[in-house]
């Protein structure tokens, strides 16, 4: 294991020299400034004072023991960022925000829409500080229109932005996607258009960036738009289930029981089915021709092929049938525990992940670099401990990052 700060090189990173406060609470705002830090932006991590980000209430905590330095969801958001403990509602403290705020590129926010002008931090003052401010607010609804002071959790978003609506099976009730995606992927969007204002600052104006999450799901690559428009033009709305694996076509995907865990098939045109019929066929002459080259599958014939297919696949390992899949380029893969990708040679030869220490946590392992590029991603630093970097930052607040050295 290595310390957390030993192997900074000097060499910059892509985002080096920018510097940006974040004032989020929770997942998405925390997410967005995450893809800053992690290739090089100096991210400072405004926090409650005592209290912290709401995300280091969050577990799962080591022997399930709440600790403010443990949480697994803080330790995942906030690497490479810096922490200083500030209460906004304090005079003294809101004027060093400010002063902050004069060094910087960027603040991120996701306070209810309308707090940050009642702390006296609204757009206009914040401009009057800095005119090229990128000022980046994430809310659930946006900051104006009926539905600004609506409460929403990520269930609520989920069913208002569209994906639960076309997720499940049609004669059943919605499903939500599972975890915290959808604060994942609102963050991503408010990261992407961050950066966007920071493009648009080198013109020599500022910007307040908008991101309401219950649009970004709408809007999402995942069906929400593509649906929206055929129904604007056509009258009619794509059912829930209409692309699953129950439409009954020679096409098919889902989960399979092997010997000793679950493979995910994934057959979406005729070239896969019939790859997958001399595969599974190859010992079997008459289910080989019987089901080669069939566009449909149905009724009886539907239930004999699920069948044939649920009891070869038992009869193999999920890695012996992934490899033997792939080697008939078919789309088929293994569901695959956490402790199997850690250990797997193609993620440790691509080095797809990275270990740090941790002052109270101990080491920790992270997924590490999204894409690689060079001074791209790196694991400069652990997550900050709650104001473990107050005193340093209140010294050299004034210095822009390329000036004070890497965080």
């Amino acid at each position: 294991m290595r310390d957390s700060r030993s192997d900074i090189t000097s060499e910059p990173q892509a985002l080096s020299g920018l510097r940006v406060l974040d004032l989020s609470r929770w997942v998405a705002g925390e997410y967005a400034t995450k893809l800053f830090a992690d290739f090089g932006a100096d991210v400072i991590k405004v926090e409650r004072p005592a209290e912290g980000s709401l995300t280091r209430q969050w577990g799962p905590f080591p022997d399930d023991q709440p600790d403010l330095e443990t949480s697994a969801l803080f330790l995942h958001l906030n690497t490479n960022k810096r922490s200083i403990a500030l209460n906004l509602k304090d005079p003294e403290d809101r004027e060093f925000l400010l002063r902050l705020v004069e060094t910087s590129d960027a603040v991120v926010e996701s306070f209810r829409p309308g707090h940050l002008e009642a702390l006296g931090l609204g757009p206009e003052v914040l401009h009057a500080r800095n005119p090229s401010l990128v000022l980046t607010r994430i809310s659930a609804f946006g900051q104006n229109g009926p539905y600004r002071d609506r409460e929403a959790t990520g269930i609520v978003l989920q069913a208002a932005g569209g994906p639960m609506n076309a997720t499940g099976s049609a004669d059943r009730a919605p499903l939500r996607k599972p975890g915290l995606l959808e604060h994942y992927t609102i963050g991503r969007s408010a990261g992407q258009a961050t950066m966007a204002g920071v493009f648009a600052a080198r013109q020599g104006a500022g910007s307040v960036i908008d991101v309401s999450g219950q649009e970004v799901l709408l809007a999402g690559a995942d069906r929400r738009a593509s649906y929206l428009l055929s129904a604007s033009y056509s009258g009619m709305t794509a059912p829930r289930g209409v692309r699953s694996p129950h439409r009954h076509g020679a096409t098919f995907t889902g989960p399979f029981r092997t010997s000793d865990g679950f493979v995910m098939i994934y057959v979406t045109n005729q070239a896969f089915w019939n790859r997958l019929i001399d595969l599974a066929g190859a010992d079997d002459p008459q289910f080989h021709l019987r089901f080669y080259g069939k566009q449909t599958v149905s009724g009886r014939d539907r239930d004999e092929f699920m069948e044939y297919i649920s009891a070869w696949c038992l009869a193999h390992t999920k890695v012996d049938l992934m490899e033997r899949c792939e080697n008939a380029r078919i789309p088929v893969t293994a569901y695959l525990a956490v402790s199997e990708l850690l250990s797997h040679n193609h993620f440790r030869e691509r080095d797809a992940f990275a270990t740090i220490d941790h002052p109270v946590a101990g080491p920790l392992t992270y997924t590490g670099a999204p894409w690689r590029m060079r001074h791209g991603y790196q694991l400069r630093s652990a997550a900050p401990l709650l104001d473990q970097h107050g005193e340093d930052i209140r010294q050299h607040h004034a210095a822009r990052p390329q000036e004070a050295g890497k965080p």
